[in-house]
This record gives structure tokens, sequence and C-alpha cells, in this order.
């Protein structure tokens, strides 16, 4: 990420594209807030001004293989710089029937699809962690999600890709804090507007652009609990 950090400190315009499912997407569930993907939008401008857009191309309930479909409709056309994908929850339900090797080939596709656009990278990241406990009816799902994380982290491995892998700081907390997890999940498979501010908290800190200026006191709850995480690790 060094190459994007250095184009956005130089100040030319830079694009940056957010390809997911509904953890990506903002709509409706995101309650009137932004998700993760609109701290991520307001952290980089507190740190570079306004030199980059942020463009959700985010559909619920998508797969890899639905981003696949539209990877030249919705990722393409744009010609980003970055194109940063959350993929994997959705790949992971049976009734998808998307194996987790299929699941690892599409995202070296979609990795692949990101080099052949001039100037561009590609970025993966693992969710947050599911609560398998509030799943009774999809307890197929929840034990498949873990497998298909590590087949991000394999596919980010093969194509030599940088994986944010966020699942391991959820998992611990819910292990160690459940109370202060279940805060922040909407539902035993999503983030409300707390779980994906501290969600955006970390990728900017990633990146190396964390928050600051005005919006670390607003961010002041997310703050908290993202140092509770790190206390945990």
């Amino acid at each position: 990420m060094k190459d994007l950090i250095a184009r956005l400190a130089a100040e030319p315009m830079t694009r940056i594209v957010a390809l997911g499912a509904s953890a990506t997407e903002r709509g409706p569930h995101s309650e009137g807030c932004h998700n993760w993907v609109g701290w991520l939008d307001v952290g980089l401008r507190e740190h570079f001004g306004r030199v980059h857009h942020v463009i959700n191309v985010g559909v619920s309930g998508d797969t890899t293989r639905g981003m696949l479909e539209r990877f030249q409709r919705d990722v393409a056309h744009y010609r980003p710089h970055l194109v940063i994908i959350s993929a994997g929850g959705n790949d992971c339900n049976p009734v998808n029937g998307i194996s987790a090797d299929e699941f690892a080939d599409n995202l070296r596709e979609l990795i692949r699809g990101a080099r052949e656009i001039s100037e561009c990278e590609a970025l993966l990241q693992t969710y947050y962690a599911f609560d398998a406990e509030a799943m009774p009816d999809e307890a197929e799902r929840a034990r498949q999600f873990p497998i298909y994380m590590e087949a991000v982290r394999r596919a980010g491995a093969a194509e030599g890709v940088e994986v944010v892998d966020h699942l391991p700081r959820w998992e611990r907390l819910q292990q160690k804090a459940p109370e202060v997890y279940r805060r922040l999940m909407r539902d035993a498979m999503h983030l409300n507007p707390l779980g994906n501010m501290v969600f955006g908290l970390d990728l900017l800190r990633w990146l190396g652009a964390p928050i600051c200026g005005e919006s670390a006191a607003r961010c002041s709850k997310g703050i908290a609990i993202q140092q509770q995480m790190d206390a945990i690790a």
C-alpha cells in the first residue's frame, strides 16, 4: 500500500472502489450512519485532504460469482487505483453452492481483474466475527465461515496481495469481552453503526492514516473499543 499512500500524499486524484456485499453496501440497514466505507472516506480526507473518491459498490447478498459478473460495470468502469475486496459472508452459505476452493479461485480472478486496470492494486480483507451462537438455523454457514476467511488469506498469499486480517481481533473480543462484542453487532452477521466505526478505524490505522482531527472526538466510543481490542490482543 506504499504506492497508494504516496499517491494520496502527492495529491493527484485517487479513486478507491469498495467491492463487497451487505457488509460493504450502505443501505437502510446502515441506519443513516457511516459504515466502514464512509469512515475510510472521512479518515483519508482528514489526513490528505479531498484528493480521493471512495466509491461503494457493495451489493447485499452478493457472492464472488456475482462480483466477477459485474466487475467490468461496477469496478473497472471507474478505473480505480485501489480495489478493496470484502467477500465470503455469502459464499460460505451452503445454499449458494460455492466451495471454499471456488471462492479462493474467484478471489484470485478478481485480483487479476484489478491488475488489468492501469495503475490499480487490490487489497483483501477478512470480516469481523460472526455470532455463531445466534445462528441456530444457519449452523453450517457459521461452521464454514472461518474456512472461507482462511481462503481469503490463502488467495492473498497466492497472488502476493496484502490482506487486512480483521477476524482474529474480533474473535478475541468475542471470546474475552462478549458483552462488548455484541454491542457492535446489528445481528449475528452484520455490524451496527458503532461496529462499522471500529472496523473502519482499524482499516484506517492499517493504511497508516489513523483517525485524527475533529473526527477523533466524534469517534471517542469507537476509539475506546479499538483500544480495548488492542489490550486483549
